[in-house]
């Protein structure tokens, strides 16, 4: 009788682990970050970024490998790395909490405000291991002036893949490398920008 409960708890804790959603982060590589304004003429200009609270307290949940999931944070994760990257390519960056204090922007010289949209994916090809092995980060950037006028937007497209013998210690690379990229791809499409420059 023993051996039978045994063996149905066995049963009943393999079926709970099926499809659970296990925790990662998208933290990113700050010196990655940093790398990536190698070489970057600094816009003589103070930006701020504005994410709402509900986007910076939402949690995704995408597919992992083996029928499990991943779940994460990715305005929270990706924030301090938003931050470094527009500090690689402009003079000042001001964290801003409502973005329609006109008041409060002017009085920090903040001539445009950044607010980003992030769309993220994740896909394993194992069967057996639940750590994404390609992830991806979609980073849309709506650029407004000081008036609240949208002088542009800009789209960034980062990837980040990972094999088992990678991400055996680390069960978030894929995504990390996915924001790496995609940071690393803003800082270049910012500094390039001629409209941000005028």
């Amino acid at each position: 009788m023993k051996r039978i409960l045994m063996s149905l708890l066995a049963v009943w804790a393999c079926i709970a682990m099926v499809g659970c959603a296990h925790p990662i982060t998208m933290n990113p590589d700050l010196a990655a970050v940093k790398a990536a304004g190698a070489g970057v003429t600094v816009i003589e200009k103070n930006v701020g970024y504005h994410i709402p609270d509900a986007a910076r307290a939402l949690e995704v949940t995408t597919p992992g490998g083996g029928g499990d999931k991943v779940r994460y944070f990715p305005y929270r994760d990706l924030e301090p790395g938003l931050y470094a990257a527009l500090g690689e390519v402009f003079r000042g960056v001001t964290k801003i909490a409502n973005p329609t204090d006109k008041a409060a922007m002017k009085s920090n010289g903040v001539s445009l405000l950044i607010t980003p949209e992030i769309n993220t994916s994740s896909f394993s090809e194992s069967i057996v291991t639940w750590p994404p092995t390609l992830f991806t980060v979609k980073l849309i950037c709506t650029i407004a002036d000081g008036e609240g006028k949208t002088v542009q937007v800009l789209t960034v497209n980062g990837e980040g893949r990972a094999s088992f013998d990678e991400f055996k210690s680390n069960f978030s690379l894929s995504a990390v490398r996915a924001t790496n990229d995609a940071l690393a791809k803003l800082v270049k499409a910012l500094a390039s920008s001629p409209e941000l420059r005028k």
